[in-house]
């Protein structure tokens, strides 16, 4: 098994149609953190984050489907289906107090599974968005320029795998971290199963992104923090811009919501501020207990 404990105890947890999701598992108490990736790399790369959080409470990361130890999943790779999968990983961990941290693509997923705990009378004490792709710039992704870019990019990445040069792409994403926790995610995250992953989740992206901006999530007061990216280059400000303006648009549609910048981070928050992130998981099972 790649990365075999760098996050603390691993566990293969099954799901209801006979797969398994390799979970990483690490702390103690009756409190628990889950931790959510964004698309296209293994749920190791919460490494640093995990690391902050496991001395204060059980945390854990996962790999999501075609990932590493976790077996691929040839259904659609919509977010009910990921959120399920979610969903599966959070109650095999018994708890009382769950906060939820969705980093990029992973925020949409941990809304979509906290609305359904919320909707069954299954408590969540908070949400942790990071640089989440965001309905509010939902045009970022929809439009017939941002479709064509994700055709060709769906195009690609088998291909790349399977030619080995997906593997440089993804260790220059993931720089920043520790060398042996950087070779277990770059190992995890180009395999030709998990290029296909990324494949079928990127098929629904715009999509539901739409469909969230159409029809927003019911997440009643829950807690909700959301830290967004500062850095941008000269090539993508103005994106950078937008992206952020979502962000603070989702903090001020959400009751008592807190917006957070990450000053010193663009988009891989996890990597570049993983305390930040560690801080405000933390802080909100703690505004729960008071």
């Amino acid at each position: 098994m790649i990365g075999r404990g760098l996050l603390g105890a691993d566990r293969l947890i099954a799901t209801p149609d006979g797969r398994s999701l390799r979970a990483m598992v690490a702390g103690e108490g009756d409190d628990l953190v889950v931790l959510e990736a964004g698309l296209g790399m293994s749920g190791l790369y919460w490494g640093l984050v995990h690391h902050a959080i496991s001395p204060h409470t059980r945390v854990v990361a996962y790999e999501r489907a075609g990932f590493g130890a976790s077996t691929p999943d040839a259904d659609q790779r919509d977010l009910a289906r990921l959120a399920d999968d979610l969903q599966t990983v959070i109650d095999a961990f018994p708890h009382r107090r769950l906060v939820l941290v969705g980093h990029s693509w992973g925020g949409p997923i941990v809304r979509t599974a906290a609305a359904t705990r919320l909707a069954q009378g299954k408590p969540v004490t908070g949400l942790v968005l990071v640089d989440q792709s965001d309905e509010h710039a939902a045009d970022l992704y929809t439009s017939r320029t941002a479709r064509a870019a994700d055709a060709v990019q769906r195009a690609l990445m088998a291909p790349l795998a399977r030619l080995r040069l997906l593997a440089p792409l993804i260790r220059t994403q993931a720089a920043g971290l520790p060398a042996q926790l950087l070779d277990a995610v770059v190992a995890s995250s180009s395999t030709i199963d998990a290029a296909k992953a990324s494949v079928a989740e990127l098929a629904h992206v715009a999509d539901e992104l739409q469909r969230l901006r159409d029809h927003p999530l019911d997440l009643g007061g829950l807690l909700l923090t959301v830290i967004s990216g500062q850095q941008h280059t000269r090539l993508d400000r103005g994106i950078r811009a937008r992206i952020v303006q979502a962000h603070r648009d989702t903090a001020a549609r959400h009751p008592g919501a807190r917006f957070v910048t990450a000053e010193r981070s663009g988009h891989l928050i996890p990597i570049s501020e993983p305390e930040l992130i560690a801080s405000e998981a933390l802080s909100l099972l703690h505004q729960r207990r008071n």
